[in-house]
């Protein structure tokens, strides 16, 4: 099995695929900058141990990360737990499937990159159409990201992301509540639990509309691919007008394309 590895601002995410790219398990674990790499050696091969996943298994691993302070710290204890596997890490000069068309690469969130590689990996594998496709990531922050139709990675736009925006209202406020995240059935709030979800939650769909409108009048695309993915994704995008593919895992998926395209082992 192929071992993958999101870092992210609050969550490490791990997934394991079969050399088919058959995603058979996945976990996540709160991302802790305080813990040492022995207690993350304790956390995480105890999880191994609680899935029955045996680590004769795992012939590879990729991992991507936007958190430097743990970047090394997880890189280390992979080595440790895995030994005499390849890592391949989403970095300057691996192999991704596509050009890259920004001002400067080296400042792409890992994450980014790794979703594109799935998208294109999808692409290139006959699961869509030709036409640009854009990667919606609804996390800590919602980021909205095109692939030309020449398959080239262009750019795009970085939001205050859901959880983001309540811990702002709250913590930026004087009178306004910490509310549990929940799906408004209206936009109009009949009190301070339903005005917040339905401001932040449909307000970020009413974003992403937009934004996904604006991309497609600059790439003149008649029609545009549209993948979601994100921890928040499923509170906003029923509100989005907009088709979509939601993809839960795909950040995990383009680690393991990240491995399969920079590997000897295809």
């Amino acid at each position: 099995m192929i071992l993958a590895i999101e870092i992210d601002n609050s969550r490490i995410n791990f997934g394991f695929f079969e050399k088919d790219g058959t995603l058979v398990k996945s976990f996540k674990i709160a991302a802790d900058i305080t813990k040492t790499s022995d207690e993350y050696a304790v956390l995480i091969d105890g999880i191994f141990e609680y899935h029955k996943i045996n680590r004769n298994d795992i012939t590879g691993a990729a991992m991507c990360s936007v958190v430097p302070m743990l970047t090394t710290v997880i890189y280390d204890l992979i080595k440790q737990l895995f030994c005499n596997i390849e890592i391949v890490k989403v970095q300057k000069g691996i192999k991704t499937g596509f050009s890259i068309k920004v001002d400067t690469p080296a400042e792409l969130g890992a994450d980014l990159v790794a979703n594109a590689v799935a998208v294109s990996a999808i692409k290139n594998n006959g699961g869509t159409n030709n036409n640009p496709c854009v990667i919606v990531d609804i996390g800590n922050a919602t980021t909205i990201f095109a692939l030309n139709a020449n398959n080239e990675f262009i750019g795009g736009s970085i939001l205050p992301g859901v959880e983001m925006s309540f811990n702002a209202l709250h913590g930026n406020t004087a009178l306004l509540p910490n509310v549990t995240i929940t799906r408004p059935e209206k936009a109009i709030g009949k009190n301070s639990q339903d005005s917040i979800c339905s401001g932040v939650l449909m307000g970020t769909a009413i974003l992403i509309d937009g934004f996904l409108k604006r991309f497609s009048d600059e790439m003149k695309a008649k029609s545009i691919n549209v993948f979601v993915t994100g921890e928040y994704a499923e509170f906003v995008m029923d509100f989005c007008s907009t088709p979509y593919q939601y993809i839960p895992n795909l950040t995990l998926l383009g680690l393991y394309y990240v491995y399969k395209n920079n590997t000897v082992e295809r």
